[in-house]
């Protein structure tokens, strides 16, 4: 066993961190896949469902390590927690400040989301984007491939000749928002497997996504066959 590096496995994924609302159906899903699902206890400090999302609690910057907010309830015996001085709130970008995205020696993440140099500063490039919910609106495909909803994201990974897809954040739910965004319905269990917390064929960039996904070598599967819902993403933290 070993720490997944962030948001890329190298083999398959063992325990993953999820939200504690999630569908049962991906949960029995997940465990079919071998992966245990670790659910969140969701923020004391806001009252929107992304309480409950890992996206939001929790910024991997390196194998094994989590960052999440001063008041957090989550610690555990498998991975280092550790709790900074941020309290999260609902009032955006205070809600969003550990919705960072790590890809190898690149970080994308908001101007005004944490930033603790002795945790980031390994990072090589720092993407900054006008985008608060940096990952929540992207997917990780690898160190060099993406797939976003948001137009911020795309046009600032597109200029540094990054690899990206753009893709509609409609039709994925969220309880309380128009709509939920493409990075929190999906992980990846796999190196080469990217699942999604619904039926991925009903989503009206399908086939690009597919076709995207299988040229650089990844497969996509639904966990469900329910509408797509962001759930905060499914976060690896332990591979085989």
């Amino acid at each position: 066993m070993s720490f997944v590096k962030p948001n890329l496995p190298s083999g398959r994924v063992k325990k993953a961190f999820v939200s504690e609302i999630i569908d049962k159906t991906i949960q029995n899903s997940l465990n079919e896949l071998g992966v245990e699902p670790v659910f969140l206890k969701p923020s004391p400090n806001l009252n929107s469902e992304l309480r409950f999302h890992p996206d939001i609690l929790f910024f991997n910057p390196s194998e094994g390590v989590w960052l999440s907010e001063k008041q957090n309830e989550n610690m555990f015996v498998f991975c280092e927690v550790v709790n900074v001085d941020i309290i999260l709130s609902d009032k955006y970008p205070s809600d969003c400040s550990f919705n960072m995205v790590a890809a190898g020696n690149t970080l994308i993440t908001g101007k005004k989301a944490y930033f603790d140099v002795n945790y980031m500063g390994g990072f090589e490039r720092i993407i900054y984007i006008n985008q608060g919910y940096a990952k929540c609106s992207t997917v990780v495909l690898d160190e060099e491939s993406f797939i976003t909803g948001d137009d911020s994201i795309y046009k600032a990974l597109k200029v540094r000749k990054l690899n990206v897809l753009k893709v509609t954040n409609k039709g994925i739910l969220l309880n309380g928002f128009s709509n939920g965004f493409i990075g929190g319905c999906t992980g990846k269990p796999d190196k080469n497997l990217l699942a999604f917390t619904g039926n991925i064929k009903e989503h009206t960039d399908y086939e690009n996504i597919k076709s995207f996904c299988r040229n650089i070598g990844i497969e996509i599967i639904s966990l469900s066959n329910k509408q797509l819902y962001d759930y905060g993403g499914i976060l690896p933290v332990i591979q085989e």
